[in-house]
């Protein structure tokens, strides 16, 4: 690729963005509002989010979607980073569509598509994480990460870290932020207050902490383990909670209280993995590698693969008593999901979207935080790459605040800019296939929305 010449994807993908944002009304329009009643008759939860702005997208090309209005919008949030390579991408298309007129499921027999997208990840996942196993969601990976460190180490405790997401079954929500609906923290799992210097737990400074934060992890384990500790688990910076980057050290000094306490580093890579912090893992920015990582997202572009990497020394203990064969799941590594999960690698490695994620994300961040100096509303903007976010504050009191969050979530979508709020939080991350012209763009253009926010609480 030459210099200042766009990859291929990328030219592809933020071509559709040149007219966009385009409003034609409300938003939500008159037939997204039909749709979301329509909807409603038979849903018996959703997110809130939606309830709030419930527009109804019906078409999405490269880097931006279309409503059942026709309004027009810069997408910033791609299904929670779920389709990063664009709608609509014609490559996965085809790939897809290729392997359905020869073979469309299977379950966890071997066939020549699931051998090549093995073969792809094996030589992508650092260090000797070799042993590749796929399911079909995020938290079917977490539960499948859980269970190789059970059988590896004979254990059954897990601790986790404030702030961090895993999913929805018991297991994943027990390293999980719980709720009513999900119930009790299962016994044997414990979480502890993470690295995030923002607002940090401890009331302390980072250039003099020490990382006080990881040692009180550690006499947590320590007073609450009953010997029997199987893994750590903890996403290398966060997603829900708004893009977390923990201080440098943080990833290393981790690995080393998994080395001593005996337990299996666990990294979700759902979100960072796969280039998106400007690394190929978001372990890479501090050379760390974990016992196991689980990693989708973008995996499939929109298709569900979810992907579980161990290390290689494993591969006997797991094929012992029969364990290995626990692993398995209906449609994990079906031949449709493996076929969009290898043209999703194979874009993002011939593309080089990893540097491309780095060099446009330091751009966006920049301006990020040149937003949040200009805006009292803006507590931090924050990340790596392209996982981004900007947590917002009651510009009086400082605290954080779910209502101002929100009421920028939806000042954003009357603009056309889809984002995702979590309380304070707002995730804003462009598509790995965006370019930074586009990005700074829609930036701009959330910009906006913050201001008018501003001007209703100041």
């Amino acid at each position: 690729m030459k210099p200042g010449k766009l990859p291929r994807s990328v030219e592809w993908a933020s071509s559709f963005a040149g007219h966009a944002p385009r409003l034609q009304g409300r938003v939500p329009g008159p037939r997204s509002l039909a749709l979301r009643e329509r909807c409603l008759r038979g849903e018996f939860g959703s997110y809130p989010w939606v309830d709030q702005v419930p527009v109804a997208f019906e078409s999405g090309q490269g880097v931006t979607l279309t409503d059942a209005d026709d309004n027009l919008y810069i997408d910033l949030t791609h299904g929670h980073m779920g389709a990063a390579l664009g709608h609509a991408n014609p490559e996965i298309i085809e790939a897809v569509h290729r392997q359905m007129s020869r073979l469309s499921h299977v379950r966890n027999q071997p066939c020549e598509i699931r051998a090549q997208l093995q073969e792809t990840l094996a030589r992508i996942t650092p260090g000797n994480l070799n042993l590749i196993t796929f399911y079909s969601s995020g938290t079917e990976a977490a539960e499948g990460a859980m269970r190789v460190a059970r059988a590896v180490t004979g254990g059954h405790e897990f601790v986790s870290f404030y702030g961090d997401y895993h999913g929805r079954t018991t297991g994943a929500i027990g390293t999980s932020v719980g709720s009513r609906m999900t119930g009790p923290r299962p016994s044997g799992f414990f979480s502890v207050p993470n690295g995030y210097c923002h607002r940090c737990e401890f009331a302390m400074e980072p250039s003099t902490c020490g990382l006080h934060c990881l040692d009180f992890a550690e006499r947590a384990i320590r007073m609450n383990s009953h010997g029997a500790l199987a893994g750590i688990v903890a996403e290398p910076i966060t997603n829900a909670s708004g893009a977390r980057v923990f201080p440098d050290g943080y990833l290393r000094k981790l690995r080393d209280i998994a080395d001593r306490t005996g337990a299996l580093l666990i990294f979700d890579e759902h979100a960072t993995g796969l280039g998106r912090t400007g690394r190929m893992w978001g372990g890479d920015h501090e050379g760390v590698i974990p016992d196991v990582i689980y990693f989708a997202k973008y995996l499939g572009n929109g298709y569900p693969v979810t992907a579980v990497a161990i290390r290689e020394e494993y591969r006997d203990i797991l094929a012992s008593e029969r364990q290995g064969e626990r692993q398995g799941s209906t449609y994990g590594g079906q031949p449709l999901a493996c076929a969009a999960a290898l043209a999703s690698v194979q874009i993002l490695l011939r593309d080089n979207l990893t540097e491309h994620a780095r060099v446009t994300g330091e751009k966006c961040l920049t301006y990020m935080k040149e937003v949040a100096e200009r805006h009292a509303i803006v507590g931090i903007a924050q990340g790596r790459g392209l996982q981004l976010g900007y947590e917002f504050v009651d510009p009086k009191t400082q605290a954080p605040s779910s209502e101002i969050g929100h009421a920028v979530y939806q000042a954003a979508m009357e603009r056309g800019i889809a984002t995702s709020p979590v309380g304070p939080a707002l995730r804003v991350s462009p598509m790995m296939v965006t370019s930074a012209e586009v990005a700074l763009k829609a930036l701009r253009i959330l910009e906006e929305a913050i201001a008018d926010v501003e001007s209703r609480f100041a």
